[in-house]
């Protein structure tokens, strides 16, 4: 429970801040994405009873977040989760590198899908089309977010009470009277 109330906060956080205060920034179609990084550790690292309803959560807060049909998101981190599942035992992902390179994967994964259901949702290519030109641009941009974010989240989902409220390097010393 810890683990998904400290997942929810920050997926209520990174959505706040991607959709307002970085909305539209470095341009107008790609945009930084904490989520897609987020669901690529969790699938990465926690197991399916953890994993699964935080990345159904992500994907209910980003389908409300956007004006995509609802359920594309959710639909999207699924498909993210279950590739990821399916190859953990044939692949290394450990840090740098190999972790930019599979946080691209796992972004062109979700671009694919979501131009997939626009695709059938909207019944031409117009839109699909924009999603797949700028999803290798997205790519990159979300594996140089992965590549910060997953180490702090992996620290972060690591945290207890103890040591959040636990002061750092403070002495405490009672006053002389």
């Amino acid at each position: 429970m810890r683990f998904f109330l400290l997942m929810a906060v920050y997926g209520l956080a990174a959505t706040v801040i991607e959709t307002t205060l970085l909305a539209g920034w470095p341009a107008q179609m790609l945009r930084f994405d904490f989520i897609v990084p987020a669901v690529a550790a969790v699938s990465f690292y926690k197991e399916r009873r953890e994993a699964v309803p935080v990345i159904v959560f992500y994907g209910i807060l980003m389908d409300v977040a956007s004006g995509a049909p609802f359920g594309m998101s959710i639909l999207s981190y699924l498909v993210i989760y279950s590739f990821v599942r399916a190859i953990i035992a044939k692949i290394s992902f450990q840090e740098g590198i190999a972790l930019l390179f599979w946080v691209a994967i796992l972004s062109l994964f979700d671009k694919l899908v979501c131009a997939i259901v626009m695709l059938v949702s909207a019944g031409n290519m117009k839109v699909p089309g924009i999603i797949i030109e700028r999803a290798p641009a997205q790519a990159l941009l979300d594996a140089a977010v992965g590549l910060f974010i997953i180490p702090l989240l992996v620290r972060y989902w690591n945290l207890s009470w103890e040591k959040i409220r636990k002061p750092k390097g403070l002495q405490w010393r009672e006053m002389p009277k």
